[in-house]
């Protein structure tokens, strides 16, 4: 007897995202008792009601007896679904041998509004905003932030508006989009546990509203309130000023219904939260508050009417919402000045933090940021440029006083109290940990502790890292999206975490970036418009899509965005002379010693990811069933190939710029070619053996590289024989290594590779360098992808002679994927899981060619008999040090 699928995986199911899309995709995971098991067909039901779910009854979709393998991304095809409704459904299905199982619990969905015309709510701000004779002056200081100025922010507005509820509810939704960030409240309370609402978007090109069911909150009178931050919702980024639009549906038990909306009759003013943005931090005057401004029969009669202005297009936010993930302790507080209080939280992380004070009325508490202190003790904020990143509480006098921030975050290890009444202790702060709260689905340990270290290091970079975009890091006057960033950890960040949302969400961010030319910005959104982008960074929109369909299955993705990224490619080739890119600007950005490599040349990058993306997007074509373009462009690839060696490859057996005359090899140069092999047949052994000498004799086992080759060396190394060279470059404790950045205090991974503690340029919290941890998984581990949506997969574990043991564990779009290994005296020992409907290649590594292999109790394999055949599991192969299984779904222990 088989068992029900034990989970279900929807799209979008959780609440309280709402889906926008009139044709969702369902996907679910198996689990069986027996091994070597599959789906073989399966049966959905979709109803409008639970009562008739629980019935069996699919008035909107039942598809009957599917003869399937298919568990993933299924596309509705049922009757049209309805904007603001809840929809139900559940799963059964048949194994391989045509076993039923009962139908799973049930999930549920909400559709949101597919209609434009769904929206009756009007776009309001404040009328100061749009008066053209008495609109506030957004003025530029001096001083600078980043590539554009600094900008003085308005204050924050609070909008209200009260309305009656007299009749019993069947349900009540709210959706809101408030610019650049809201906070939502009803009744007196803050509606939901998110931070820094809605995501950044292009704004111009689209904006995101949230869904909140509010049944519970209602009463007879009611009040709803909406703060209204700056965010980036500022002249500086090319929009005018902070707006808001909210629609509340409320469905009555006797089958009517009513809409609250946003339009003249809301009232509006300005209260205790004055200057406020994510660089500068935010000042909080506790003097100004208004006790009761967000409930009902407030006095607003002095409050001003609200302008209705201009909006912006709008969409579902289907990601993940910014939330507070981890409260931080400080681990100590020192006093290196009269009056100044130093924290340190033993952690460079992403947040801000939470204030208890007590003290006479109108005493300024500043509290300002850093990841860095001198030796004196005091901040060193050279990290943060520009940004002043300062919060101010000026306090009402009133017992014990709480406060924390609204709309800005920091990025910081460090926190200095001035102004402080009194002498403050260690509880006087505590730290909030934020960040778009994607799950996390892997996990990496090991026996070797300066690799967990560095592990621990770059989750803690990729989260701070993810603040509704990829960000480039979040401490200075920059944390922008990136894109160079973004692309090259998106394979680590989807290892560790569910980044089908958020990345899907980025996606249509850069395809909204794009020009009439294909061309995209450097940075997207393009806060920052820097176009056309560098290729190694304009390689994230392929990129991420790739991986987005190989690790989840996703055909969508590749369809939606089709014709955009093929009008990339042109771009790519019509700015191209003789299949030779020069249009970049970073190349390796940041090897060790320098930004820019000055021994990879920038347009031998460039032309390695015109041919990257050229080759992935004519395997799209492919998969797409566009055989014409996967024609044309596979042939572009091949002549972009021969361009590449006909310019860099030197007769010395190594890829350089001809007129390169640095004695040095280019560790990047020749990775990049070895890993999309690029070589000619005839030069591959010439060309590693020169990449390996150069790591031994010029570098000592260090790396040279940069974002781009540290990406791959490791990668390449392992591929061609050497994982051993890889695992002690990796090791290294000597500058410059990861190693080196811990042994001088990282919680993170920096910026560069040096310690440049007086420098702007040079963040303690980048994760470009994280890329390294793919490596962890798909090495140390062995888990490696073969086909999309790990269908098949390889486990290949590299056993270091100094480690005695290595897991991971990753939950895939298909199930539990394990890989746990251990030695042990004389013996050695692999315990993989493997989900239902997948194949594995196990390799299992063996020193004596006389020693059996067992699984469980029982050898599978032998010098004489070479694999016997066990409960599914077949001899493959001998393959050097190691033997190949190929097994099915389930629990093995293999040992030997």
């Amino acid at each position: 007897m088989i068992k029900p699928p034990y989970k279900l995986r929807c799209e979008y199911v959780e609440n309280p995202i709402e889906i926008d899309t009139p044709f969702p995709r369902f996907s679910w995971i198996l689990e069986h008792e027996q091994r070597n098991q599959s789906q073989s067909a399966y049966q959905i039901i979709v109803s409008s009601e639970e009562s008739l779910l629980n019935s069996e009854k699919g008035d909107l979709w039942d598809t009957g007896k599917i003869i399937s393998e298919n568990n993933i991304n299924i596309e509705y095809n049922g009757k049209p679904l309805k904007s603001n409704e809840m929809y139900f459904w559940h799963v059964k299905w048949w194994d391989k041998d045509n076993s039923e199982s009962s139908f799973s619990r049930f999930s549920s969905f909400g559709m949101a509004l597919l209609e434009k015309s769904d929206w009756k709510s009007k776009w309001i701000s404040k009328k100061d905003f749009v008066d053209k004779k008495t609109r506030i002056s957004l003025q530029y200081k001096s001083g600078g932030v980043g590539l554009f100025g600094r900008l003085k922010e308005v204050n924050a507005i609070y909008l209200r508006k009260e309305f009656n509820v007299e009749k019993q509810i069947e349900a009540a939704k709210l959706y809101i989009s408030g610019l650049g960030y809201y906070e939502l409240r009803l009744n007196g309370k803050k509606i939901g546990d998110r931070i820094l609402e809605p995501a950044q978007t292009d704004y111009n090109k689209i904006a995101l509203y949230s869904t909140y069911d509010i049944i519970d909150h209602l009463q007879e009178r009611n009040a709803i309130g909406v703060i209204l931050g700056n965010g980036r919702c500022v002249e500086l980024y090319g929009y005018d000023f902070p707006k808001l639009i909210v629609q509340i549906q409320i469905q009555y038990t006797d089958g009517t219904s009513e809409i609250i909306c946003t339009d003249e009759s809301w009232k509006l003013s300005t209260g205790p939260i004055l200057e406020n943005g994510i660089y500068y931090g935010e000042k909080f005057d506790a003097r100004l508050e208004m006790p009761g401004w967000d409930n009902p029969n407030f006095e607003d009669s002095a409050w001003d009417n609200v302008s209705v202005v201009e909006g912006y297009n709008l969409a579902s936010q289907l990601m993940q919402p910014i939330q507070i993930t981890k409260v931080m302790t400080p681990q100590k507080v020192e006093s290196p000045q009269p009056g100044m209080y130093i924290y340190d939280f033993g952690q460079n992380f992403t947040g801000f933090i939470r204030l208890k004070v007590q003290g006479p009325r109108g005493c300024q508490v500043k509290v300002r940021f850093a990841e860095l202190i001198k030796e004196d003790g005091t901040l060193n904020t050279a990290t943060n440029r520009s940004a002043p990143v300062t919060d101010i509480y000026i306090l009402k006098g009133e017992r014990e006083e709480i406060y924390q921030p609204h709309f800005t975050y920091h990025g910081f290890r460090y926190v200095e109290l001035t102004g402080f009444p009194g002498v403050p202790s260690k509880d006087s702060i505590e730290g909030y940990f934020f960040h778009s709260n994607v799950p996390k689905v892997g996990e990496f340990f090991c026996s070797n502790e300066l690799i967990n270290k560095i592990h621990t290091n770059i989750i803690w970079g990729q989260l701070s890292n993810l603040m509704s975009i990829p960000t480039d890091c979040p401490q200075r006057d920059e944390r922008h999206g990136w894109m160079g960033d973004a692309q090259i950890v998106s394979e680590e960040a989807m290892l560790n975490f569910d980044m089908a949302l958020f990345y899907t969400k980025y996606l249509r961010d850069i395809q909204l970036s794009q020009k009439e030319d294909g061309s995209i910005s450097d940075v997207v959104p393009p806060h920052w418009p820097i176009y056309p982008a560098d290729p190694a960074w304009g390689s994230a929109y392929i990129t991420i899509a790739w991986h987005i369909y190989w690790y989840y299955s996703d055909i969508r993705v590749l369809k939606e965005h089709y014709e955009s990224f093929k009008l990339y490619i042109e771009f790519l080739s019509n700015t191209s002379k003789d299949n030779i890119l020069s249009i970049g600007k970073y190349g390796d950005w940041c090897p060790p010693m320098c930004i820019v490599s000055k021994r990879t040349p920038i347009d031998l990058v460039s032309t390695w990811y015109y041919y990257h993306d050229t080759l992935i997007f004519s395997k799209i074509a492919k998969i797409l069933g566009n055989d014409k373009d996967c024609t044309y462009y596979s042939e572009k690839a091949k002549e972009i190939k021969d361009a590449f060696n006909r310019e860099f490859l030197m007769h010395t057996y190594k890829y350089i710029k001809v007129s390169f005359t640095d004695r040095a090899i280019s560790q990047t140069s020749n990775v990049l070619p070895l890993s999309l092999n690029m070589v000619p047949e005839n030069r591959e052994k010439e060309i590693l053996n020169s990449l390996i000498e150069a790591i031994r004799g010029h570098y000592d086992y260090h790396m040279d590289t940069g974002l781009v080759g540290t990406r791959y060396i490791l990668e390449v190394l392992t591929e061609n024989g050497y994982p051993e060279i890889a695992y002690k470059m990796i090791t290294q404790t000597s500058f410059p290594s990861l190693g080196y950045m811990i042994k001088e205090g990282a919680t993170t991974i920096w910026e560069r590779w040096e310690k440049l503690e007086s420098s702007g340029m040079n963040s303690q919290n980048h994760i470009m360098l994280g890329s390294v941890d793919t490596w962890f998984y798909k090495t140390l581990a062995g888990i490696k992808s073969l086909t999309p949506g790990w269908k098949t997969f390889r486990i290949k574990p590299f056993i270091s002679e100094d480690m005695n043991y290595a897991q991971a564990k990753l939950n895939s779009i298909k199930g539990l994927i394990y890989s746990a290994w251990e030695k042990k005296d004389l013996n050695f020992k692999l315990t993989v899981i493997i989900p239902v409907g997948c194949d594995a290649e196990v390799w299992v590594p063996i020193k004596d060619e006389n020693s059996p292999i067992k699984e469980g109790d029982t050898v599978i394999w032998d010098r004489e008999e070479r694999g016997t055949g066990h409960l599914g599991i077949t001899f493959k192969s001998k393959e050097d040090n190691y033997v190949v299984f190929n097994i099915g779904s389930g629990y093995y222990e293999f040992s030997s």
